[in-house]
């Protein structure tokens, strides 16, 4: 799920901004893959509108990027390929993702035994394995394409919060030099810096106590190579387990196994605190 917190004014009061400012219409905290596709869909649904997007991280970034959210679901996949318009850079670029599958041991070894929960024909809504530093790569330039202010290597060091008509104001520094910006709409995309929920006092406790690790390893893991039950492998048409997003699962924990197209497998374990 992508969520983007806002805020915003009916107005902006130009003499509220400063000499040194740089007013836009919309301001984007984060050039992930929230704020990169937030600003995206922003100039598409209006190409009037000035964005502007200040990134941490220097791009290009490494393609096969340690960032969870790489498995999309038919409605994310719908955004990215129909909303934003970027079916043919999935396609051409991602893997096609062969819907979720989930194997349950219960106490047995073989894979071809296990409880196996997943499809055994290709969905007809399609869906993508997202390798997420490619993507982005990919997002940043399509947002320069379109117009919009990308500043990567950027670091927000203040944020004035306008009240009533005034302007909200980042300070940001870029290559070790200090940037003013102001914009009308203040979108906050940055991840677990929480930049917004910091600054306000947003934080919550976290209820769920689970621990969580990933990595990556080079090359593709196949669940086929671990049978050869001829019966267990022509059950899924094409026999291309290894496209889709799955699930090891065990009592309090799973481990995902996620392919990336930049010749990676992403690899992770989920698990309940109180159990491991």
């Amino acid at each position: 799920m992508i969520r983007h917190d806002a805020i915003g004014h009916d107005a902006i009061g130009h003499d509220a901004i400063g000499p040194d400012a740089i007013r836009h219409d919309a301001l984007v905290l984060g050039g992930g893959l929230a704020g990169l596709t937030m600003a995206i869909q922003l100039k598409r649904q209006d190409p009037g509108i000035d964005v502007c997007v200040l990134e941490r991280r220097a791009h290009p970034v490494p393609e096969a990027a340690h960032k969870v959210g790489e498995s999309t679901v038919e409605i994310g996949a719908h955004y990215f390929a129909n909303v934003l318009g970027l079916r043919e850079h999935l396609e051409a670029a991602h893997i096609r993702k062969f819907g979720f599958r989930f194997f349950f041991s219960d106490g047995r070894r073989d894979i071809d035994r296990c409880t196996e929960l997943g499809v055994s024909r290709v969905l007809p809504t399609p869906s993508w394995q997202i390798d997420r530093g490619r993507f982005e790569n990919f997002l940043a330039e399509e947002a320069r394409r379109l117009g919009v202010h990308f500043h990567d290597g950027a670091v927000v060091r203040a944020i004035e919060l306008g009240t009533n008509a005034a302007p909200h104001v980042i300070a940001y520094e870029h290559a070790g030099v200090p940037h003013r910006v102001a914009a009308h709409w203040l979108i906050d995309a940055s991840g677990r810096a929480g930049l917004l929920k910091r600054k306000l006092d947003l934080s919550a406790a976290e209820i769920h106590n689970a621990n969580a690790v990933w990595w990556r390893v080079d090359g593709f893991v196949d669940p086929k190579d671990w049978s050869d039950d001829p019966q267990w492998l022509a059950r899924c048409t094409p026999p291309d387990r290894w496209r889709s997003t799955n699930h090891m699962c065990g009592p309090g924990y799973w481990f995902w196994l996620i392919p990336l197209s930049s010749g990676a497998h992403s690899l992770g374990i989920v698990c309940d605190a109180a159990m491991h």
